[in-house]
């Protein structure tokens, strides 16, 4: 069943306007650990069972939401605004209702994709702070996997909130990365930002990878303006 229920949400093609649509990105694997020897054979499997539980919710969640009955709002004016005075090299793609931007600095370059969900029909039987957390997290996953090469071991920070107050909640989770060969050294940032307000959910996603530090400094500060600039 858990196989099934995520084929259905990552297997079409994103449809633009309202009506079903399905996520732009791979799906993210998740890796259980097994217990240490010291613990017993049955903690183990309770464990494993719970984590899996866990994951199986998550991945029911996201077949749900794009699956529900869910329109794209325009985000160009928010693109627009947040863009002025860029210093990469640029391009954007609007072609499937997800503004996506590609990023080229002189040593590195990423992306940044941007969307708005009008959730007002989509009738989720969840509330404000599980859709944030799950959605987020889920974005964040595919945004992060990105950047080729990296994994969790090259995170040198990593934050994550939540917040909800009356009817509005965010979302933010970035992390820094820094890694190095020997002879060489990369330098990475990746950032999720998620607004839901008024039955709208924006969500700013973004990763860059350079082996220059000052060019993951200007991309961060980027992410920033696309934060200030999504109405909350």
């Amino acid at each position: 069943m858990k196989n099934i229920l995520i084929l259905a949400a990552l297997s079409a093609v994103i449809l633009t306007g309202c009506g079903n649509i399905s996520p732009p990105f791979k799906a993210e694997q998740t890796t259980v650990t097994t217990a240490a020897p010291t613990v017993s054979a049955a903690a183990s499997s309770e464990a494993e069972s719970t984590v899996d539980e866990e994951q199986v919710k998550h991945d029911t969640f996201i077949a749900e939401f794009f699956d529900s009955n869910i329109c794209f709002v325009d985000t160009s004016t928010l693109v627009t605004e947040a863009m002025k005075g860029c210093s990469f090299d640029n391009e954007t793609d609007n072609s499937n209702g997800v503004q996506k931007i590609t990023l080229k600095g002189t040593n590195g370059g990423g992306t940044i994709d941007v969307m708005c969900v009008d959730l007002s029909q989509a009738q989720l039987d969840h509330d404000m702070e599980y859709i944030l957390e799950n959605f987020g997290d889920y974005y964040f996953g595919q945004t992060s996997a990105q950047m080729s090469g990296i994994t969790e071991d090259d995170f040198v920070s990593n934050y994550r909130m939540t917040s909800s107050v009356v009817s509005k909640g965010k979302y933010q989770r970035y992390v820094s990365v820094q890694k190095s060969d020997g002879m060489a050294t990369q330098f990475g940032y990746t950032e999720t930002y998620a607004v839901l307000s008024e039955n709208k959910l924006t969500v700013a996603s973004g990763a860059f990878l350079s082996s220059d530090m000052m060019e993951r400094q200007s991309f961060s500060q980027l992410m920033s303006k696309f934060a200030e600039n999504v109405k909350y």
